[in-house]
């Protein structure tokens, strides 16, 4: 199966680097990275964008729960 493009790709990916640069989350980081897992879940591309929102957590040592 090919991966798809998301429409808001670029947008995203722009967000994911600002919050892969912080060390400790704000509210309004914690919101758009939320959004971001609920925009991609279930999304059959952008594997780049939805490991990296993995790797925030585990930087932020916290769980998606």
């Amino acid at each position: 199966m090919k991966e798809q493009n998301h429409p808001l790709y670029l947008v995203d990916r722009d967000h994911l680097n600002r919050l892969m640069a912080k060390d400790s989350p704000e509210d309004q980081d914690l919101i758009d990275l939320a959004r971001l897992f609920i925009r991609y879940e279930g999304f059959p591309g952008a594997t780049d964008l939805q490991s990296d929102m993995a790797k925030i957590l585990n930087l932020w040592g916290i769980s998606k729960e």
